[in-house]
Formats: C-alpha cells, sequence, structure tokens
C-alpha cells in the first residue's frame, strides 16, 4: 500500500498551476475516489496522472492504483511519454507516445505504450484513454461527461480492461455530480462486470 500512496500524495504536492480533479463514487458494488493531476511545464514538457483508491462491499478489499506519465511534447499535440502503472499486484513501466489536446470544451488524453510486467515477467501492450465533454447548457450549468479506458495486452493474450463513465452537470465553479458506472474485463473471454452508482467531483 506504501508503494500506492506516495505516488498519489505526489498528485497534489505541487506548488504549481495544474489541472486537478477530485471525485467521489459510491455504486452498488464498491466506492471509490479518482483524483487526476495534469500539468503542462512552460517548456516542452507535461506531466499526466491517475489514481484510484476503491472499497469493494463484498469483500471488504481495500484497492489502489495509480498511472502517471512524463510526456515531452514533438509537435502540437503529439509527444513521447515515458510511465509507470502501480498497483496492489504489479508494477509496470511503459514507454510509447502520448496524444493530448484541448478545445474548448473537449479534452482528450491517449496513451499507447509497450509495458513490462513485473508480476508475469511479459512485455505487452497498454492503451489509456481519457475523454471529457462539458458543453454549455445555460448560464448554471455544464454537461459533464467522462469517459476513461484502460487495456492491457500481453502479446500472447488479453489481460484486463476497465472503462470508468460520468454523466451529469458541472457548475460553473467546477462542481461536477450525477450518475455514474465502473466496468471491468479479464481474459481472453473479456469476462465483464459492471457497477452502477453516483458521483461528486470537483476541478480545480
Amino acid at each position: 500500500m506504501k508503494r500506492i500512496l506516495f505516488p498519489l500524495l505526489l498528485l497534489f504536492s505541487y506548488e504549481v498551476t495544474a489541472q486537478i480533479s477530485i471525485q467521489g463514487y459510491a455504486g452498488t458494488k464498491e466506492s471509490e475516489v479518482l483524483g487526476i493531476y495534469d500539468k503542462d511545464f512552460k517548456s516542452k514538457w507535461n506531466y499526466f496522472a491517475s489514481g484510484t483508491i476503491s472499497y469493494r462491499y463484498e469483500s471488504k478489499k481495500l484497492n489502489a492504483e495509480v498511472y502517471q506519465n512524463l510526456n515531452y511534447y514533438i509537435s502540437q499535440n503529439w509527444g513521447i511519454s515515458a510511465g509507470v502503472y502501480i498497483s496492489n499486484e504489479d508494477i509496470m513501466p511503459s514507454a510509447g507516445f502520448a496524444f493530448i489536446k484541448e478545445k474548448g470544451d473537449f479534452g482528450i488524453n491517449l496513451f499507447p505504450a509497450l509495458t513490462y510486467s513485473f508480476d508475469s515477467e511479459e512485455m505487452g501492450f497498454g492503451l489509456y484513454t481519457l475523454i471529457e465533454y462539458t458543453p454549455k447548457i445555460n448560464e448554471h450549468f455544464n454537461l459533464y461527461s467522462m469517459l476513461i479506458m484502460e487495456s492491457d495486452f500481453s502479446f500472447k493474450q488479453h489481460q484486463g480492461s476497465g472503462q470508468i463513465i460520468r454523466l451529469g452537470l458541472e457548475t460553473r465553479k467546477k462542481l461536477q455530480f450525477g450518475l455514474g458506472s465502473t466496468i471491468s474485463q479479464t481474459g481472453n473471454n473479456f469476462e465483464t462486470e459492471a457497477d452502477f452508482g453516483i458521483f461528486i467531483g470537483k476541478k480545480f
């Protein structure tokens, strides 16, 4: 757990201007806290991190994971990327590409990469995607929608995938609330488990 908590604390320890989002989610099977940190430095560097801490009601198990990348722009939106994914079960360093774009009320972060699992001792391919769309409804509210997709493959089989879905409203002070879902798929048969609930969050 210590190897998870330390990177999570780093998400909020920088005394620099950055985009930070925190969301709390309560579903029928689990509760979760999600944190996202995105910082463009004055140079061509960008740091991106996403971390979750979840609690499963049935197993009474606490799970934590963090995904973080250091990115270097080689064009307006494309860059090269190096990072690491850390969970209770595994540590997976990665190297690949980054596509980061924000235009008006739409933003996307896309990180395709080669990965190495210390648990299975295998190389593989990973893809992390974050999409947010917040069009204006009226003077008081925006529509808030967010999709996070993660997938990990070895060169032999599908390891695991997950999606975090949020749909609701956002106030002018960047307070978000609405309905949410977490979905996961495992194995080559893509055995699927889904959870549904509500969320509340804040973007700084």
